[in-house]
């Protein structure tokens, strides 16, 4: 069994040999949203106890990988930002791809200075 994640869904895969085409082939069993990885009965009762086992296994490493790539995110971002800060520099006034990034980043800097603030971490 593997697992496909597509945009905020994960897909549950499983891999059986077919012998007419001499190859695996994959069956989509089912799909359970990211948010709330809960499998549903019929999907449980589709699923051997083994692959059960590995969805348990895989939805555990996937949220241990996406908390430590965002606590990289947060260790890393005064880095990034003071790199940015140089990129910027060197860019031409009124450039358009410099101006597009500028409103991509302050899209994302306005929840984030939200969430400082929530949290006692911003005057």
């Amino acid at each position: 069994m593997h697992f496909r994640v597509r945009r905020h869904v994960v897909q549950l895969i499983r891999m059986t040999y077919d012998p007419s085409i001499k190859r695996g082939r994959a069956e989509v069993v089912g799909s359970v949203k990211l948010i709330n990885p809960v499998l549903s009965d019929d999907l449980r009762a589709h699923l051997s106890s083994n692959e059960l086992s590995e969805f348990d296994v895989w939805l555990t490493t996937h949220h241990r990988a996406n908390w430590l790539k965002q606590e990289l995110a947060a260790l890393t971002l005064a880095e990034q930002m003071a790199q940015a800060q140089l990129w910027f520099e060197q860019q031409e006034e009124g450039q358009e791809s410099a101006q597009l990034v500028a409103d991509s980043l302050l899209r994302s800097w306005h929840p984030l200075r939200k969430v400082l603030k929530q949290r006692g971490l911003l005057e």
